[in-house]
């Protein structure tokens, strides 16, 4: 069946059980749209090309090895990070130039001489290269000691496909302008426009195949709740907590039509489907942008939506809120969160 991440282009169900303080794990719900930016420690290579000189095309980096993926992480034994400084300390070289290169873990040299461009009269070397990925999502909630759970699966880039190398990075507040109505054979998406320069939601530490991670930086708004344990999700009703204009979240009504225990951490433990009009107007369902927006049952957390069946747009997959959680308390954090609300 075809999938697709959710991963866009920029009240809880009655009949709930109390819970005591000690009886659970709290966090502070999210459902928020968020930008995420994620760099790899270095220059992104995503192609090779000529350089067209006064003499004709020349092809610096031919026979180096390199090849889409790779990250470029220093320049003549300095730090790679800066598209425009590494440009500019190309363009400065007196002659050879040596890259220092990761691929799969594993660091090696390239040595190339960089050719003067006719157009530009800079000298190049013909490298295609990135600086982060980016892309909108949701936050699915925030840690009493605010670390954040974001997205529900990982990031990577669908350029390249590096993944494991993204880890570090930044999440910052956006607005969701509008929505591409998802159908079947296509995924849908919400837009939103993101602001780099602006002050970071939180600081990014891990990219995992359940979701990204890392320090929050500023107040929660959202409600508390208690993530739900093992065996406490099941088949019926549920509500799905996302954004679908501006910046502030709305319960769907979908059902939960599966539900896989899991002893052990996986991205699909859930499937829903929705079968709130609202949504299914808006949306058509389940579209990209809203992976991470938290599944709520009971009155308790229970899963993040993380993908949607690209056949069938009112369905989708959703993680186990519990692991998401698990991996969120082993972010560092500097002094215990306090909510603002």
């Amino acid at each position: 069946m075809s999938l697709a991440v959710l991963f866009g282009v920029l009240s809880a169900g009655a009949g709930g059980i109390a819970f005591a303080e000690e009886d659970g794990r709290f966090v502070y719900l999210g459902g928020t749209p968020v930008g995420i930016v994620l760099n790899a420690d270095g220059l992104i290579v995503t192609g090779i090309s000529d350089v067209v000189t006064e003499e004709g095309s020349a092809r610096p980096l031919e026979g180096s090895g390199l090849r889409p993926g790779d990250v470029v992480k220093e320049l003549d034994g300095e730090d790679a990070d800066n598209l425009f400084e590494f440009r500019k300390r190309v363009s400065d070289a007196k002659g050879e130039v040596e890259l220092s290169v990761e691929r799969d873990a594993r660091v090696f040299k390239v040595r190339a001489t960089p050719a003067k461009e006719a157009a530009s009269g800079e000298k190049r070397l013909g490298l295609c290269l990135k600086e982060d990925v980016g892309g909108v999502g949701t936050l699915t909630f925030v840690t009493e000691r605010g670390a954040y759970a974001a997205l529900g699966h990982h990031v990577s880039d669908p350029e390249t496909g590096v993944c494991a190398e993204l880890q570090d990075g930044k999440v910052f507040e956006v607005a969701i302008d509008g929505v591409t109505k998802g159908e079947a054979g296509r995924a849908g998406g919400l837009r939103a426009e993101l602001n780099r320069l602006a002050p970071p939601a939180g600081r990014n530490a891990e990219n995992t195949e359940i979701g990204i991670y890392g320090v929050w930086n500023l107040p929660s708004h959202g409600k508390r709740v208690r993530v739900a344990g093992r065996g406490e999700a099941h088949p019926g009703h549920a509500q799905v907590l996302t954004t679908l204009d501006g910046r502030d979240p709305a319960l769907y009504d979908v059902d939960i039509v599966k539900c896989e225990p899991q002893s052990e951490r996986a991205q699909k433990g859930l499937v829903i489907s929705v079968r709130d009009k609202r949504l299914l107007e808006k949306a058509g369902g389940i579209v990209q942008g809203m992976s991470g927006s938290p599944i709520l049952q009971d009155g308790a957390l229970v899963g993040a939506v993380t993908h949607v069946f690209i056949s069938d747009p009112t369905r989708g997959y959703g993680v186990h809120a519990r692991f998401m959680l698990d991996e969120a308390e082993k972010i560092a954090t500097p002094v215990p969160y306090k909510n603002a609300a």
